[in-house]
């Protein structure tokens, strides 16, 4: 496999039952073995959709074509191991680590020297395996780290084959942080935009700090999605190539990235500028609650998305110190929740295209696209709505502006914004984010451009 089981059930039982998982931890006191039992018991996790180094295992096929026989020994829990087996039908036996018992290091060496005393190959990949490599009589190195190969070399212990991962670990965290997703944060200056008279150099760069924050802040609570949705992106056509789901990132890794990193990027917000920070440290809080469970539940998921859009903004007028808008509150919610509906309504037609009968990690079936356009639309229009009334009873009514009649400009590229992103989403063609999709289209940009000028007619 190309993930550790152990650290894989960890964090499904992390982030579905937290406390559970927690109170897990006791059970080290008992032993390693004592550990691994009680998280089998905690976290089922699906072993047949599990990453596999498919040039290893195509070896081990070849093998067992051959005659040889193959015996699937790990550390793991006995529990998991045995699926496995069952998965991979050409092991002659499975056996892992029972109660009493963590089959690793010493133990497993002890164990495979006992049961074949006239010799054994043994395929592994961490410097755990070292003493078991010492007591065989060659080894098979897959995906092994520099550090490993080395020790071998200097053991001389000699190689029957060798395995090595195709993938740069570099170019996988680019994907799993999402850097492209940065964009969306730009929200964080719409205050700043709008309210430009009262903004000070130093309001500026206080906002634009906080926004950097928010971007490695945002970067880790995706990691933390990824980690929550590891089964059902595996069953994902696109979502399984995923960095976690495809074992090209290490779940160890992307749990340490997020213990050690979020709560410092969150303690800078506060110390930057307190009053922001609490909005970020509630962004925080509602992201995880989305990606705890919240996003399982329809409609509701979509909420919390407009939710995050219009804390975003929450956020600037905080860092920037500006008065808040309900009209712009108010018409953020509307506006962002049509679009992530947006969303979701194109993963519901392709679901279908696929004959999936439901979301995998979501509330939604096959058949809810009705469901989705009708509350989707109904959002986008209102927000439209809203726009219309602020012209007529803040704008025009206090003479805001010295030539007014530019800001109808405003909401017939709302329309025609709108009209695109439904339009390309109910053919199915909306395959990225709303947002992220409006700040590269040519037309939506257009159609921004126009508003900024209108504005600046209406100065």
């Amino acid at each position: 496999m190309k993930v550790d089981t152990l650290y894989e059930q960890f964090a499904s039982g992390l982030l579905t039952r937290p406390w559970a998982a927690i109170s897990a931890l006791s059970a080290l006191f008992s032993g390693k073995a004592a550990f691994k039992r009680r998280l089998a018991g905690l976290a089922n996790i699906d072993v047949e959709h599990l990453p596999v180094r498919e040039e290893f295992f195509g070896y081990l096929e070849e093998q067992a074509a051959t005659g040889r026989e193959l015996h699937l020994v790990s550390a793991a829990d006995q529990t998991i191991v045995s699926r496995v087996a069952e998965r991979f039908p050409f092991f002659h036996s499975a056996i892992g680590t029972e109660p009493g018992l963590n089959l690793k290091g010493i133990n497993k060496a002890a164990y495979l020297a006992a049961r074949f005393p006239g010799g054994f190959v043994y395929a592994g990949d961490s410097s755990a395996d070292l003493p078991v490599w010492k007591a065989a009589s060659a080894a098979i190195l897959v995906a092994p780290a520099r550090s490993v190969r080395i020790a071998m070399q200097d053991a001389c212990i000699p190689v029957e084959s060798s395995f090595e991962d195709k993938r740069v670990p570099r170019t996988a965290w680019l994907r799993a942080l999402r850097p492209h997703q940065w964009t969306k944060n730009l929200i964080v200056l719409v205050p700043l935009a709008l309210g430009w008279r009262d903004v000070t150099l130093a309001s500026l760069l206080t906002t634009l700090v906080i926004m950097g924050l928010l971007c490695v802040v945002a970067s880790l609570t995706y990691v933390v999605n990824d980690l929550a949705d590891l089964t059902s992106d595996r069953r994902h056509w696109s979502k399984r190539r995923r960095p976690f789901a495809s074992g090209a990132i290490p779940v160890r890794d992307g749990l340490l990235a997020v213990g050690i990193l979020l709560p410092i990027a969150c303690a800078a917000t506060l110390l930057v500028a307190p009053l922001a920070g609490v909005c970020v440290l509630f962004y925080v809080a509602v992201t995880l609650g989305y990606s705890f469970g919240w996003k399982r539940i329809p409609l509701f998921d979509t909420f919390i998305i407009a939710l995050l859009f219009t804390t975003r903004i929450l956020i600037g007028i905080a860092a920037a110190e500006l008065t808040p808008s309900a009209w712009l509150l108010t018409f953020s919610m509307f506006f962002f929740f049509s679009l992530a509906m947006a969303k979701r309504h194109t993963e519901i037609l392709r679901a279908a295209e696929h004959d999936m009968k439901k979301l995998e990690g979501r509330g939604y079936q096959a058949g809810d696209e009705s469901l989705t356009l009708a509350f989707g639309t109904s959002a986008a229009m209102a927000s439209i709505v809203i726009v219309v009334i602020y012209l007529v009873e803040e704008v025009f009514a206090r003479q805001l502006y010295g030539n007014p009649g530019w800001l109808w400009v405003a909401p017939i590229a709302i329309f025609l914004f709108i009209c695109r992103i439904w339009g390309l989403s109910h053919r199915g063609r909306m395959t990225d984010d709303p947002v992220a999709f409006a700040l590269r289209d040519r037309v939506c940009l257009g159609l921004g451009v126009c508003v900024s000028i209108a504005i600046v007619l209406a100065l």
